[in-house]
């Protein structure tokens, strides 16, 4: 796996007229499970997107604080998919996106519930995704609670100490697009021809690190994750995931050991370099040495779960191909 290179900066493709706009049709796939004033709050911030061409569905993985029920009675106009149980992050989004491609769609923007977007977030991402080799467009995302204040604009690998860290380098809205490592999963646009080449989500997580196992396999089949300075959206940051819990930090071992297995040279080295820096920061320095039992259960499991074959989707002449023609 080849990361740590350099982030470079690369030209935003010239753009002819709006006329394109309505050529890619964007669906923006929402996962719920619980916390229905968050789930109010992004979707009341969709129905302001100034973009012409988007569908927004809605998949709720089982929530029991009557979710579905309020999204169909407060935004009629949204896809609500109920999922039997809870099924995870992964395997929850790919329900949506899959109900998405095969309606037609151009790009899938994959959306945390705990967000609210700037009108014209869409805009701005599918100008970006005019590049040729766009896999992934990621906006700029900021804080909820201190607007200004930036949470993530994408992800990069640092050798050390070793971790994957959050790009938050200040862009001017001027800026041409960045060439970005990861893509952190709050918001991002998935452009089709990155799902055919790519598949969706690896369905071995249950939540977390899914996507950087996604941008792994993106950047592997040639297609690059743009950082999108112009796009921006506020994040509530961990609203459903709750990281002081032991299921938490259960899941960040057991996913981290996943995305090692699956994308290391030396797994096992990657293992004990990054996750036990990790370890050392999160439980020593801060004084956490409680969730250390949970995040050691974590990595076991992971060590021995059974990786999963990435879920693949039919390909087919797309809004790429039409702008050709």
């Amino acid at each position: 796996m080849n990361i740590g290179s350099d982030l470079v900066s690369v030209k935003p493709q010239k753009i002819v007229d709006n006329r394109t706009f309505p050529y890619m049709s964007v669906w923006i796939i929402v996962l719920t499970w619980n916390n229905y004033a968050d789930t109010f709050e992004c979707l009341r911030s969709l129905r302001a997107l100034t973009y012409p061409n988007y569908h927004v569905v809605v998949v709720d993985n089982a929530s029991n604080d009557g979710t579905p029920v309020r999204v169909r009675s407060d935004f009629p106009e949204v896809h609500l998919i109920e999922n039997a149980g809870n099924l995870g992050v992964p395997a929850g989004y790919n329900v949506g996106f899959r109900y998405a491609l095969e309606h037609g769609a151009d790009g899938v923007v994959m959306l945390n519930n705990d967000t609210a977007v700037s009108p014209d977030l869409l805009h701005h991402l599918v100008h970006a995704a005019q590049h040729p080799q766009a896999g992934i467009l990621v906006p700029t995302a900021f804080y909820f609670n201190a607007p200004t204040k930036i949470w993530s604009a994408g992800g990069r690998y640092r050798w050390f100490p070793p971790a994957i860290i959050m790009e938050k380098r200040r862009q001017r809205p001027g800026d041409p697009l960045r060439v970005l490592e990861y893509a952190i999963g709050s918001c991002i646009l998935i452009t089709r021809r990155a799902f055919e080449q790519a598949g969706l989500l690896d369905e071995t997580y249950f939540f977390m690190w899914e996507d950087l196992d996604l941008s792994v396999r993106i950047r592997k089949a040639g297609l690059l994750i743009l950082g999108v300075p112009q796009a921006a959206l506020w994040h509530k940051v961990s609203q459903s995931t709750q990281p002081e819990s032991p299921l938490f930090w259960r899941m960040h071992g057991r996913s981290g050991a996943i995305y090692y297995r699956r994308h290391s040279a030396v797994p096992y080295l990657a293992m004990v370099l990054h996750l036990g820096y990790f370890a050392l920061r999160e439980f020593l320095a801060k004084r956490q040495r409680h969730f250390i039992p949970p995040f050691l259960k974590g990595i076991g499991e992971g060590l021995i779960q059974p990786l999963k074959e990435f879920p693949q989707i039919q390909g087919r002449r797309g809004w790429e191909d039409q702008r050709a023609l």
